[in-house]
Parts: structure tokens; C-alpha cells; sequence
């Protein structure tokens, strides 16, 4: 029956059953969780679970072209159709699901007030995570050691500790309060709990950044800056996570600047007595850091070089740049 391959009940077969067996391969990605812990590779495996299916579709269309009588196939036809529009109202519904979840939380954030004193853990979207969570961080008086990242791909949870008892081990406190992590559908993750005081110095977690300055350094201990708004600290558990001090926390971000450029200089060698440049540019891009000098690269708004020079980064236990870590 191969005159039946080029027959127009035909070629709609082709055609429903690429639609078809694409949404199926994304329920089935859904199902086995194909993008779980891939962070941003996890909606491109996803989809590629999709292309695979319209692919199988295709090909078992063929197949059946070739092999079935004219009835067979209109009857194939509908049940193709019917499978299209059963996936094409399962994600409609996913989707406008997501979407009343995002408004009442939205709506939850307006309504709710952050406490000043530690209570019990409520859902993230109550906590202070409407507070100041840009990616640009003026300088404060107390610069810190630091940034601190959790490693929530690995664990779920990252416990905060009060007072510490010196000489004994992580396991030997209790923790007073935590932040607990959740698995999005198509990779990521978000914040499900955390205490309500939590104000962080970055928290944009579609781009995998959670990071709390660090005030001390022990053994199995780091403490760091849990709420920027009142500099409360708390301790966490110094193999929960990364610690990037900061000369190679600088040298990842995207670029900093002067809060005031035109009292500071940019220098051809890092010292105050060498000669100054004065290129034209908008941002500086870190590629060197030497003590207290950073050797910058000078770019335009459109991220064009236009030189390099060396900057006084931090002087007298603060720090004289702002940064950004996103564009």
C-alpha cells in the first residue's frame, strides 16, 4: 500500500502525529522528571524529550501509511486529534495554574509584614524576599570577609545556629532556624520555607544566586549577615555551601564602579603615585586582583573595550566600588 504515503489522510497523520507525540514527550518528561537538577539546562532537556517523541510519532506514522487501510487511518486521525487537544488543555490548565499561584503570592507579599525578632518558618513568599535584593550592593561600613552560597542542588535544607558552644561540631548544636529548598518542574529551584527576618544580600534564585556576607570564619562554622536591613547574623554550617572570599567572588561578578567617580582615580600601575588614565567608559570589569588594587577591564555601554588601569577597590576595612552581578 505504499500508494497510500503520499494520500492527504495521509500526510494529516504525519502532521498530528509530530503535534501529538511531542506533547506527549513533554508529559513524559514531566512524569520522570527528565530536568530535575539541571537548573537552566533543564527546560532544553525537556524540550528535547518533546522533539524525540515528534520524531517516534513520525516515524510509527510512516510505518502505519504504509501498512493500514484508508478507515484505519481517519480512525488513527481522530485519536491524534483528541490526544492534541486532551495535551493542549492539560497545559493550558498547568499554566493558568501557575499563574494563580504567582498572583497570590503577590498578593501575599503586599499583605504580609516582616517581623524584627526570629519566628517560626513561614512559606517564602511571606518572608522579606520583597526587600532589597538588587544585583548592584553599595558599600557598607563593614565590608565582611565575603559571600557564603548554600548548596541547595545538594541539600535541601541549610540550618541557621544561635549561640555556639566552642569545640564542639555542627552536630553537637541545634538549630534555631532554617530555609528549606524545592525542585521546580522544569529544573531551578526556589525557596518553599524560611524565617520571616530573612533579608539576604543577594537573592535572585532564577539565576541560582543566594549569597550572605561573612562575618567570621571558624573551624566548622561560618557566621554571616542574615538580615542586611538590621546586620543580624546567625551561623551556618561551613561545608553547606561555598565560601568566596572576596577577591574570587570579585573576579565572577559581570562589573563595578565608583559610587563617586569623580573623587577616585584610575591608575596605570596599583599604586597611588603612578599615573592616572582618562578613557572614556561606562563599567569596569575585574580581571586581577593584587591586595588593595584590582585591574580592571574599561568598557562602554555596550560592553566594548576601550582600555585597561588598575582601581583601589577597598582601603581601610571598606569597600570603595559597587558591583553588579548581572548586566
Amino acid at each position: 500500500m505504499a500508494h497510500q504515503l503520499f494520500k492527504p489522510f495521509s500526510f494529516l497523520m504525519y502532521f498530528l502525529a509530530l503535534i501529538a507525540f511531542f506533547f506527549l514527550g513533554l508529559i513524559y518528561a514531566g512524569i520522570t522528571e527528565a530536568g530535575k537538577g539541571q537548573m537552566l539546562a533543564g527546560g532544553a532537556i525537556v524540550f528535547g524529550y518533546g522533539v524525540i517523541g515528534a520524531f517516534i510519532g513520525l516515524c510509527l506514522a510512516l510505518v502505519l501509511a504504509y501498512n493500514l487501510k484508508r478507515h484505519f487511518i481517519i480512525k488513527i486521525n481522530v485519536l491524534l486529534a483528541l490526544i492534541i487537544a486532551t495535551s493542549f488543555a492539560y497545559f493550558t490548565i498547568k499554566y493558568q495554574k501557575r499563574q494563580k499561584e504567582k498572583e497570590q503570592q503577590k498578593m501575599e507579599q503586599q499583605k504580609t509584614k516582616r517581623p524584627t525578632a526570629p519566628v517560626e518558618n513561614k512559606t517564602a513568599k511571606t518572608i522579606a524576599m520583597v526587600a532589597k535584593n538588587n544585583s548592584a550592593i553599595k558599600p557598607k561600613s563593614h565590608m565582611g570577609l565575603g559571600m557564603f552560597t548554600p548548596n541547595f542542588h545538594e541539600n535541601k535544607t541549610l540550618y541557621f545556629y544561635g549561640n555556639l558552644t566552642q569545640g564542639k561540631s555542627v552536630q553537637e548544636h541545634t538549630p534555631i532556624d532554617s530555609i528549606t529548598f524545592k525542585q521546580l518542574e522544569y529544573g531551578g529551584f526556589d525557596i518553599a520555607t524560611a524565617p520571616p527576618w530573612l533579608v539576604p544580600d543577594h537573592l535572585k534564585l532564577d539565576y541560582d544566586m543566594l549569597y550572605f556576607k561573612v562575618q567570621s570564619i571558624s573551624h566548622d562554622f561560618i557566621e554571616v549577615t542574615v538580615n542586611t536591613t538590621n546586620n543580624q547574623t546567625g551561623f551556618v554550617d561551613r561545608y553547606a555551601g561555598k565560601l568566596m572570599y572576596w577577591p574570587e567572588f570579585l573576579l565572577g561578578i559581570n562589573s563595578v564602579e565608583f559610587p563617586n567617580p569623580e573623587i577616585h582615580n584610575i591608575f596605570t600601575r596599583p599604586f597611588e603615585e603612578a599615573g592616572t588614565i582618562n578613557t572614556p567608559y561606562s563599567f569596569m570589569r575585574p580581571l586581577k586582583i593584587k591586595d588593595e588594587w584590582m585591574y580592571v577591564a574599561l568598557l562602554d555601554y555596550n560592553f566594548n573595550m576601550k582600555g585597561h588601569g588598575w582601581i583601589r577597590w577597598k582601603k581601610d576595612g571598606k569597600m570603595l566600588i559597587i558591583y553588579s552581578l548581572l548586566s
